[in-house]
């Protein structure tokens, strides 16, 4: 083959495809706006609700049965004994309003002590602040008293100036001002409780124990009965250790107020006067060091005094890093001591069953002292404001024939010759295979105009108008 034969070839393959690229952008390629307008088709979900395939059906028909606009069955999430029913069968109720209540002796007893625990841990905080401020006190002391015996050997090296002196003079008048302002403090704090505090701790101490004796005076017969049901006086029992033990915790924080200051809070008023007194000191012993001539004796007395000061420095900053790790201990168990009275709590709130929604009582099959046991229904709930029908047959064939808003027309076994209108609300995505067909859940809700005397679970036959 030779150039030429070569080079005519590949300029005709090249006008061909440039003749195709043409062709295909004018007459075959999607425009930019179709190409947008099929992207976002794709994308959207189609509402299959709103569609419905015509196969020849003038109508549809189903069995169905006639249920509550909302409706649920209540439990208990652990067992116990039914110690209240508030509701009868009928009863109109409100959201939020209790229903029925199981036996909660431990549960308050639970919650009880969460709270003495919280209590506890509270005091055991206020304990670790005393320590890590004594702490903290304590470290700052040992840094004056380093700094001061630096400042003291110094002194003591290069000898005293008229301005060191009236310095060191102003240093003794303000360290004996801090001693005196110590002192007032850790008087005040001291004191103790007010009798205000006392007196309101003594009420609850009174109270407590007049629940005690009411307990003792109603329960104690019941459980020397020996004629009585075991479980009355298992109960009764019960109930009287309740009271008690509500005693106890009352006694309990009257007599930690009537203690006075703990130990901790002591040792931290106290620690501020050691410091104030041992800052005075320091400052009279620089002045004395001042005013007095510098001996041999006193320089080597000095660099020792660096010496000790150094040491106690490092023990006090070892004491304020254990006093930090105490107090990270006590506040974790505050967390977890508040967690455990927040969970007892709510399990005291789950002895007793609340409506969600207002609703009538359909179905109540528990009796008062009777057992419930976990996760068994004891009540039913049904909002009759509205009723709907489900149907129960509405088969995969017969489903594609009908869409949301159809017109339907119900009559029901109850009433014979009364027809109901109404209109399709929602169809079902997913099926449910009853006696072997593949049928799929349609909702009916009726016409506002209707007037039969329906009730839940009356049978009806669905016709739904496909047309």
């Amino acid at each position: 083959m030779n150039v030429r034969r070569l080079v005519i070839i590949i300029v005709a393959i090249a006008v061909l495809v440039i003749a195709g690229y043409f062709v295909y952008t004018q007459f075959l390629a999607p425009d930019a706006e179709e190409a947008v307008n099929a992207e976002a088709t794709a994308a959207a979900p189609t509402d299959v609700d709103a569609i419905s395939i015509n196969t020849g059906l003038n109508v549809v028909t189903a069995e169905g049965l006639v249920v509550p606009l909302d409706d649920t069955q209540l439990s208990f999430p652990s067992g116990g004994e039914i110690v209240e029913i508030l509701v009868d069968e009928g009863d109109l109720v409100a959201a939020g309003d209790p229903l029925i209540r199981l036996d909660t002796t431990d549960q308050e007893l639970a919650v009880e002590q969460a709270k003495a625990a919280v209590v506890q841990a509270e005091a055991n905080i206020q304990t670790a602040e005393a320590g890590l401020l004594a702490a903290q006190a304590g470290f700052t002391a040992s840094e004056v008293a380093l700094d001061t015996s630096k400042a003291q050997l110094a002194l003591l090296e290069a000898g005293a100036t008229p301005e060191q002196i009236a310095l060191s003079e102003s240093d003794v008048a303000v360290a004996n001002a801090g001693v005196t302002l110590a002192a007032g403090n850790r008087d005040a704090s001291l004191e103790g409780a007010t009798g205000a505090v006392i007196a309101a701790a003594e009420a609850q101490v009174s109270a407590a124990q007049a629940q005690y004796n009411a307990a003792i005076r109603t329960y104690q017969p019941i459980t020397q009965d020996e004629k009585a049901d075991a479980k009355d006086r298992e109960q009764a029992q019960l109930q009287i250790n309740a009271a008690l033990a509500n005693l106890n915790s009352a006694q309990a924080a009257l007599d930690k107020l009537l203690s006075g200051p703990s130990s901790g809070a002591q040792v931290a008023a106290n620690s501020g006067v050691d410091v104030a007194l041992n800052q005075r000191d320091s400052a009279q012993a620089n002045l004395d060091l001042l005013l007095a001539d510098p001996l041999v004796q006193q320089i080597v007395v000095a660099e020792s005094a660096i010496t000790q000061a150094e040491n106690q420095l490092n023990e006090a900053e070892l004491g304020v890093s254990n006093a930090q790790t105490t107090m990270s201990q006590a506040e974790a168990a505050l967390v977890e001591a508040t967690a455990q009275l927040a969970t007892a709590e709510r399990n005291l709130e789950k002895r007793t069953l609340t409506a969600p929604f207002g609703a009538t009582v359909a179905a109540l099959p528990v009796k008062e002292h009777e057992v419930a046991s976990p996760a068994v229904p004891v009540i039913t709930l049904g909002d009759f404001s509205e009723w709907r029908v489900e149907t129960v047959d509405l088969t995969e064939a017969d489903v594609v024939n009908i869409a949301r808003d159809f017109p339907v027309e119900l009559t029901f076994d109850a009433f014979p010759g009364e027809t109901v209108t109404g209109r399709v609300i929602d169809i079902a995505s997913s099926s449910n295979l009853i006696r072997g067909d593949v049928t799929y859940l349609t909702t009916i809700v009726l016409d506002d105009d209707q007037s039969l005397p329906l009730r839940w679970g009356m049978t009806a036959v669905v016709t739904i108008d496909t047309e």
